[in-house]
């Protein structure tokens, strides 16, 4: 954690002061000649020569046959997301008047990019529009007079922490806590055209999605190229913004001091949320380095299975000769009691986790499951520290060694310290596929990113069911296993399986996250009336999640009083209007109902 005066000193050391952004204090890092690149330092096409406009993230890999033109693809898109934003200008939009060479410490554009919790807002209400949205991302400003900081894994200052979602990976529900005992921080971004498509068909409402698949109803698909045509009406997007949907999941590593002056990693100083109550101050301020950059993006030529690029900071698990410390931040290191690796990775769920060799054995285990509350994210405890290797399957292929190494030369600090570990897209001749086409083939059967999947390295973590003509293991790993079951709320799947009709595979989990202004509407129909409280009886004493309305994982009386408490007519779908047809007498009397038929 930091104090004022060290965060003051700090910044008279190290940097000088630009200006002030939205509360945040932008600096630019004072580097030295041997390490200071400019514009003029790079060859013709390098990132930094302006004639090509690099700040704009393409929407398309030059030759879509070739894997070396997707990896230049994704390092391009690398460069366009962190160009520096344009202050004053619209979330997301690049300085064409400063370059990533000569300011590499400018705040990054898709910083400014909506995240999700930004989007998909309680009761499926609007979220507003891109440069004005509803839920504006809060700062934190200290009774103490400390600085103004974003503050991230809250709502609001008011509301209930939202950190889980910050700190857990997905499906094992797992921390990822550093070698100082601090947990890894996450946030979930997509971009504008992305945004547009979600507001235009008001899917950040579930009961907008199910009533796409009602009669006469029509699902509407993701934009591939931000061009007006992919809307309806068409929308005109700014040069910057003319690329298809684009999610990203940035992961963030609370920075020692040793780590900051090593000018190694992008750097901002943050509070963060307590998870265990909105009354507990956030921790900080803090430094939080990025570590990991995963990137899904739909393209003209990605339909099947979309685009997929993942980076790390050099220093997550290997040790580099550069590196300062000698210690990766996610193990101890070579010269360690246990030193890495350790039992080429983990498979884990959220009871248990297994060493994917079953036949190895370990001193260095990934932290054990919590039992019972939640950890305080707040604390720091060296002794819970994971201890993570990567599994051997995951080599960097050499065309993307080399595009790394293109790329890095030409870069300052701190950008020069990430690498692309591989990219996956449409390959007709791949050893993998995406089910349940087993037609739908990708380039490579492994790509995972250390810092978000730690541990689901390997396939077996999940009980679905693999395609792989080639007899590839059953235990490989990319993200296409996981998101190959995404689809809209509604959507037909094939019949006995989790996976949606090919027409409706989006391999996004957004729209699952979209939250439903009529969660009583079991049915669908724009009513809550006897249908719904037919099928909530139904489903009594289980714990089904769809009538699972007051969230405890058990459906009984309390989910009766919320049923009825949204009799009638549900409001207008996507917006913070009232019932269209206002049959509920009394809330108070149906909840008072509900609590003594649970007695």
């Amino acid at each position: 954690m930091l104090d004022q005066a060290t965060i003051v000193l700090r910044m008279l050391v190290k940097t000088r002061v630009l200006g002030v952004t939205s509360g945040m204090i932008a600096v630019a890092a004072v580097a030295s000649s041997a390490t200071t690149i400019s514009a003029g330092a790079v060859g013709d096409d390098g990132p930094c020569d302006l004639s090509n406009e690099p700040w704009i993230y393409p929407a398309e890999a030059e030759d879509v046959t070739d894997p070396v033109s997707w990896a230049r693809f994704a390092w391009d898109g690398f460069v366009a997301l962190n160009w520096p934003q344009l202050e004053g200008g619209q979330p997301g939009e690049p300085d064409t008047n400063a370059d990533i060479c000569t300011s590499p410490t400018g705040r990054p554009a898709f910083l400014q990019w909506m995240q999700k919790e930004q989007l998909l807002l309680e009761g499926g209400v609007s979220p507003g529009t891109w440069a004005a949205p509803t839920y504006v991302t809060p700062t934190y400003t200290p009774s103490d007079g400390g600085p103004t900081l974003p503050l991230l894994g809250a709502i609001s200052m008011t509301t209930e922490p939202n950190l889980v979602d910050e700190f857990q990976e997905a499906f094992s529900g797992r921390p990822l806590i550093d070698q100082a005992g601090n947990y890894v921080l996450f946030q979930i971004f997509l971009n504008k055209s992305e945004f547009e498509y979600f507001s235009q068909n008001r899917y950040y409402d579930a009961a907008n999605q199910y009533q796409a698949f009602q009669p006469g109803g029509v699902f509407q698909p993701f934009p591939d190229s931000g061009q007006p045509d992919n809307f309806d009406p068409p929308i005109e997007l700014e040069d910057w913004a003319q690329q298809g949907a684009i999610e990203l999941k940035a992961s963030w590593k609370q920075l020692s001091e040793a780590e900051i002056a090593s000018n190694r990693f992008f750097m901002q100083d943050v509070y963060f949320a307590s998870n265990i109550s909105a009354a507990e101050p956030p921790c900080g301020p803090v430094t939080v380095g990025l570590v990991g950059l995963h990137i899904l993006q739909l393209t003209p030529s990605t339909g099947s299975t979309w685009f997929w690029a993942t980076f790390e900071q050099v220093d997550n698990v290997e040790v580099e000769p550069s590196n300062p410390t000698g210690v990766p931040s996610f193990n101890p290191g070579p010269q360690a009691e246990c030193a890495p690796p350790y039992v080429d990775g983990y498979t884990c769920n959220a009871e248990e986790c297994e060493a994917a060799d079953p036949s190895g054995t370990t001193d260095c285990p990934p932290m054990p499951p919590v039992d019972g509350e939640l950890p305080n994210v707040c604390d720091s405890d060296p002794t819970m520290a994971v201890n993570v290797s990567r599994v051997p399957e995951m080599l960097i292929p050499d065309y993307v060694q080399s595009m790394n190494e293109e790329f890095q030369s030409q870069l300052p600090e701190p950008w020069r310290y990430y690498k692309l570990l591989n990219t996956i897209q449409p390959d007709p001749n791949g050893p993998c596929c995406i089910p349940p086409n087993s037609d739908n083939t990708v380039n490579t059967c492994y790509m995972t990113n250390v810092t978000m999947e730690t541990y689901t390295q390997y396939y077996d973590f999940i009980s679905l069911p693999k395609c792989n003509g080639n007899e590839t293991s059953p235990l490989s790993m990319n993200c296409t296993d996981c998101h190959a079951v995404a689809k809209p709320k509604g959507a037909p799947t094939v019949p006995g399986t989790p996976y949606p009709e090919p027409s409706y595979q989006v391999f996004s989990f957004m729209l699952n996250n979209a939250r439903n202004s009529c969660p009583a509407d079991f049915n669908h129909d724009l009513i809550v009336n006897g249908a719904d409280l037919g099928l909530l009886i139904g489903a009594w004493g289980t714990s089904g999640y769809t009538f699972d309305l007051d969230g405890d994982q058990f459906v009984d009386g309390n989910d009766l009083g919320e049923l009825f408490v949204t009799w009638g007519g549900c409001p207008r779908a996507g917006s913070s209007e009232g019932l269209l047809v206002d049959e509920v007498e009394s809330k108070t009397g149906f909840r008072a109902f509900a609590r003594n038929v649970n007695r």
